[in-house]
């Protein structure tokens, strides 16, 4: 059967069984890029922070806090980013070249942010809303696996890591909330994020950087590819096999 035979005919059985085509399947998830994206999620904590310390000026060391553990969980991603572009590094055995940036980064401001949004005095719905934001978050975590952007590995290990930023950050500002002037702002930012069309996200791809900056220092002409990593320990297995 020719090529196109084959596709199309892979493709009308995808439909059928399921009865949304595989593109409009990915477009789904495509809605969960932005809430995850840094472009969004940083600007979003420094309003979110500048607005608490406005409230209350002695806010200021525990939004610091919290940042710092914003800050820390964004170096750590890139940091296992650029490793592995530039040395390879990862562990075979778990499918694992590096954090899920998407998830780790969304579970350390979700929670925070929506628990800001609930009154000091009502520990009931600051508890229920970081609980809600942990939820969206692990819903953005699991949307890069069918984008096909991360293996569960690496999303499970961006949770570990999002995760202890997230309790830094909700011990830092648990008494903590949003100065009222300022909480439409943040709402609007927060809107913003979820409710943008997939194909109006700002394109900010810091994956060529990561790269850039990987292959410096390695002093390697090209980056690692994840395809050919890969393809290493499939090799080296059946090897194994074999013996």
């Amino acid at each position: 059967m020719p090529r196109r035979a084959c596709d199309a005919a892979g493709a009308h059985k995808q439909v059928a069984s399921t009865g949304i085509p595989a593109r409009r399947r990915r477009m789904k998830w495509q809605w969960l890029v932005a809430p995850g994206s840094a472009i969004y999620l940083v600007p979003l904590v420094l309003l979110a922070g500048a607005a608490v310390v406005l409230r209350d000026r002695s806010a200021t060391r525990a939004v610091l806090r919290w940042w710092a553990a914003v800050a820390g969980v964004c170096l750590l991603v890139a940091a296992s980013k650029i490793a592995f572009y530039g040395w390879g590094t990862g562990v075979r055995a778990w499918d694992l070249t590096c954090f899920s940036g998407h998830t780790a980064l969304s579970l350390a401001v979700w929670p925070v942010v929506l628990m800001l949004l609930a009154p000091q005095d009502r520990p009931g719905w600051r508890a229920t809303a970081a609980l809600a934001g942990t939820a969206f978050a692990g819903l953005i975590g699991y949307s890069r696996i069918p984008l096909g952007a991360h293996p569960v590995s690496e999303v499970i290990a961006g949770l570990l890591l999002g995760g202890l930023g997230a309790a830094l950050g909700l011990r830092a500002m648990w008494r903590r909330s949003l100065h009222g002037t300022f909480l439409p702002a943040v709402v609007f930012a927060i809107g913003v994020s979820v409710v943008l069309p997939p194909d109006r996200v700002v394109a900010f791809s810091s994956e060529k950087w990561f790269k850039k900056i990987g292959t410096a220092p390695a002093g390697t002409e090209r980056p690692y590819s994840r395809k050919k990593w890969r393809l290493v320990t499939v090799t080296t297995t059946s090897r194994g096999l074999h013996m």
